[in-house]
C-alpha cells in the first residue's frame, strides 16, 4: 500500500512538473498522439544527437570506410527521410565498423546500421525497412519521451552493467567495465516498436519499397538469434544485449499488425533491389577488423599489438573500442584492456597501489609466458547478484604500460570458474611477427553458384566451426535442406 501511494504521489508530482514545461504535452505530427517530452524540444533532439554522434561512432569501432557503400546507404536514408514529418532534422546515416548485428538511432535524425547487419540483409528493401524503422523512432521522439519519463542520463544508454552496480569497491577498479556497458542501447517498449514499424512502413512504401522487406529481414534476424544462442549454449531464441533482437523486441506478427495500422498503399511496382544491394556489399569486410583485433570463437587475437588469449567455454567475446569483454549466461564476466603505468616499479605494486588502490587477498607475483605479472582478488557486493568475487591480473606490456584482466564471478560460481579463469590468464601470450602477419581480414564476396558447388564446401571459409553451414544459410536466406540454385548469386566469405 505504501508503494502504491508513493507511485501515486510521484505520478502527481511528475504531472505537476510536466504542466509547466514547454513541449511536454504537444501533439506529435508523426504519431498523432500527445507526446510527453518534458524540456526536450525538437532543437534539443538535434543538439543531443550532434553532441553524442562522435562518441557512439567511436564506441562501435568507428565509421566503416567505404565511400561507395556509405553513399548507397546514405541515398536510401535520404530518400526515406524525404517523407518524414520532421523535415527540420539533419538526417545523417552512418555505417558502423562492427560485426555486431544491430541498428539504432540518436535523437535528431542520426541513424546507424552496423556492418554486421548489412552482411545479413539480402536486398535494398530489407535495408530500407531497417532504416525506416529507426527513422520512425526518431520522428516518434521515443528517446525524448524516455528521457523525460525516467529523467535518465542522455542517450538512455545502459549504465554500469557490470561495474557501476558493484558496491564497496573503489571506483578505479570498476572503470574497466563502464565503456562496454555503454554499448547497449536500451530496448524500446512493444508500443514504441509497433509505432516505429508503423511509421517505417509509411515511409518505405511512399519511397517505393516493398514493405514485405521489413518482415523477411525480421525473419532472418530471428533465425540469426537462434544460431547465436546455440553457439553460446543458450536456449533457442534467447539473445544478449548486443543483438538487435534485444534492443528492438519485435515479432513478425507485430510487424504485420503495423502494416495494417499504417494502411499504406503498396507501390504499384514495389522495389526489392536485390542485385543493386549485392553489388554494393560485394567485397565488404566481414567479421572483425584486424586493426581492432579479431574474435575467432573463444580466441581473441590482435595482430597490430601482437598478442592473443582464449576465454573459457560458454563465454562470448565482444570486441569493444577500448576493451574486450567476455560474458557467460550465469553472471560471470572477463574484462581486458591496457593502461599506462604511472610510477610502480613492479606489477604487484601497480596492481594494489595504482589500479585497485585497495588491499587484495592472496596478492602474488607470477610469470605468464615469460612476462612479469601479478594477481590478487577481492570480494564485493553487487545490487543484483549479491556477493561477487573479482580477480585482477596485471601483465607488464613494456616499461610504461600493462595488460589487464578483470575476472568477475558471483561468489557461488567462483570455485567452479577458478580453473577456467586461470587457464585464460595463462593463455595470454605475445605473437611473433610471422604469426601476426598470418592473421587476415575476411571479406564478403558475391559470386554465382557454379556446377558442383555445395553448401558444405562453400561454408568452409566461415569462422564459426561447426556452425559454418548454419551461418552460410543465414547469409543467403536458405532454409534448412534447401539446395543451391545454379547461377544463383550468393554470399561467400574469403580471406
Amino acid at each position: 500500500m505504501t508503494h502504491d501511494r508513493r507511485c501515486f504521489l510521484s505520478g502527481m508530482a511528475a504531472a505537476t512538473l510536466c504542466a509547466g514545461l514547454p513541449g511536454c504535452g504537444t501533439v506529435n505530427p508523426a504519431t498523432g498522439r500527445t507526446s510527453f517530452t518534458g524540456m526536450y524540444s525538437v532543437e534539443d533532439d538535434v543538439k543531443l544527437g550532434r553532441d553524442e554522434h562522435a562518441k557512439i561512432v567511436q564506441e562501435f569501432g568507428g565509421e566503416y570506410e567505404n565511400r561507395k557503400l556509405q553513399g548507397y546507404v546514405d541515398g536510401i536514408g535520404k530518400n526515406l527521410s524525404h517523407y518524414t514529418e520532421f523535415q527540420q532534422f539533419p538526417y545523417k546515416f552512418t555505417i558502423l565498423n562492427t560485426p555486431i548485428v544491430n541498428a539504432f538511432a540518436l535523437t535528431g535524425g542520426f541513424v546507424y546500421v552496423s556492418r554486421g547487419l548489412l552482411s545479413l540483409a539480402s536486398n535494398e528493401a530489407e535495408l530500407a525497412g531497417v532504416v525506416a524503422h529507426e527513422i520512425g523512432h526518431v520522428n516518434a521522439r521515443h528517446t525524448a519521451e524516455r528521457l523525460t519519463a525516467a529523467q535518465a542520463s542522455q542517450l538512455g544508454l545502459i549504465a554500469g552493467a557490470i561495474g557501476a552496480a558493484v558496491l564497496g569497491l573503489p571506483q578505479e577498479i570498476m572503470q574497466v567495465g563502464q565503456s562496454i556497458a555503454a554499448m547497449s542501447i536500451q530496448s524500446y517498449s512493444r508500443s514504441q516498436e509497433l509505432e516505429a514499424d508503423t511509421l517505417g512502413i509509411r515511409y518505405m512504401t511512399k519511397a517505393g519499397y516493398d514493405p514485405d522487406g521489413m518482415v523477411t529481414f525480421l525473419s532472418t534476424l530471428r533465425a540469426q538469434s537462434v544460431v547465436e544462442a546455440q553457439m553460446q549454449g543458450l536456449p533457442a531464441g534467447s539473445v544478449d544485449e548486443y543483438n538487435i533482437m534485444a534492443t528492438h523486441p519485435r515479432t513478425i506478427e507485430r510487424v504485420e499488425q503495423a502494416m495494417q495500422v499504417a494502411a499504406a498503399a503498396r507501390p504499384a511496382s514495389p522495389r526489392l533491389g536485390r542485385d543493386a544491394y549485392l553489388d554494393h556489399i560485394d567485397g565488404m569486410l566481414f567479421g572483425d577488423d584486424p586493426r581492432q583485433g579479431i574474435v575467432r570463437g573463444r580466441l581473441f587475437q590482435h595482430p597490430g599489438l601482437r598478442f592473443q588469449f582464449r576465454v573459457p567455454e560458454g563465454f562470448r567475446l565482444v570486441n569493444g573500442e577500448s576493451q574486450i569483454m567476455a560474458r557467460d549466461n550465469k553472471g560471470a564476466a572477463i574484462l581486458f584492456d591496457t593502461a599506462p603505468i604511472k610510477s610502480s616499479r613492479d606489477m604487484a605494486s601497480y596492481l594494489q597501489n595504482e589500479w585497485t588502490k585497495m588491499r587484495l587477498r592472496d596478492l602474488e607475483t607470477i610469470t605468464i609466458n615469460g612476462l612479469e605479472a601479478a594477481t590478487g582478488w577481492v570480494r564485493g557486493q553487487d545490487k543484483q547478484r549479491g556477493q561477487i568475487d573479482l580477480r585482477a591480473v596485471a601483465i607488464r606490456r613494456d616499461a610504461g604500460s600493462v595488460y589487464r584482466f578483470l575476472f568477475l564471478a558471483p561468489a557461488g560460481e567462483s570455485q567452479r570458474l577458478a580453473r577456467p579463469f586461470r587457464e585464460t590468464t595463462y593463455s595470454f601470450r605475445t605473437l611473433t611477427p610471422a604469426e601476426a602477419s598470418r592473421i587476415k581480414a575476411l571479406r564478403l564476396l558475391v559470386v554465382p553458384v557454379r556446377p558442383g558447388d555445395t553448401i558444405q564446401g562453400l561454408a568452409k571459409t566461415l569462422p564459426y566451426d561447426q556452425y559454418n553451414e548454419a551461418w552460410f544459410r543465414l547469409l543467403n536466406d536458405l532454409e534448412s535442406g534447401q539446395p543451391l540454385t545454379p547461377k544463383q548469386r550468393i554470399k561467400v566469405i574469403a580471406a
